[in-house]
């Protein structure tokens, strides 16, 4: 029951940001999911562009240049207005991989739940690297949780290019099915190293790793 319930909030979560981001496309549905995960890659990379942005305008209002003439107490009510937005779009990031996740643990693909709970645990750190710049008193305190905000947003921009590397390239003729095949990224961190490489196979039993959409015929 749980676990229908979070893909029930999952599955509206990602249809409004659809909405929002496409406003031609239709609202999410069973014929939706079967555009997965293409269809929430499209949704992550916006949000984690916007999370990018917003970290810069984060760090811009932590910067305790004022210090002289602001107290500690407006400081931090500043960082915590910033934080907000910002807090809010890796809320949406953290709750399209969990959506993702049992999605594939229904499917019985253990790679793609490996791959989105590994997403999932990475956007709730950035949400936890956010609190503690908002809360930062001391300016070692802030240059730490600021450096450690850095570092987990990096890693959750990685873990998603592992993901999603490549997907948009993939050409597989009518009625074939895209397929991550797993893979190792050398070049990522241990707890990053596994990727997809995007495939073509005639059909979901010939897919080590976990589908994507099936191919269809212009209608």
């Amino acid at each position: 029951m749980m676990r229908t319930k979070r893909l029930t909030v999952w599955l509206a979560v990602v249809g409004l940001s659809a909405s929002v981001a496409v406003s031609e496309q239709t609202p999410y549905n069973t014929e939706a999911v079967s555009e997965e995960p293409f269809r929430s890659f499209r949704i992550l990379d916006a949000k984690l562009t916007l999370l990018t942005n917003q970290q810069e305008a984060f760090k811009a209002a932590s910067n305790p240049m004022n210090s002289d003439s602001e107290s500690i107490a407006a400081q931090t009510r500043r960082r915590k207005k910033a934080s907000r937005a910002m807090n809010f779009a890796a809320v949406e990031i953290e709750r399209i991989a969990d959506g993702l996740e049992l999605l594939y643990e229904r499917r019985h693909q253990r790679f793609g739940v490996q791959m989105f709970k590994i997403m999932r645990i990475k956007a709730a750190e950035v949400q936890l690297g956010i609190n503690a710049v908002a809360k930062a008193q001391t300016r070692s305190a802030l240059n730490l949780a600021t450096r450690r905000l850095d570092e987990r947003i990096l890693s959750l921009v990685t873990q998603y290019q592992a993901a999603s590397g490549g997907y948009g390239a993939t050409r597989c003729s009518v009625g074939a099915w895209t397929c991550c095949e797993p893979k190792r990224s050398t070049d990522s961190p241990q707890s990053e190293r596994a990727a997809c490489m995007w495939v073509c196979v005639p059909g979901p039993g010939s897919c080590t790793g976990f589908i994507g959409p099936r191919i269809r015929g212009q209608p």
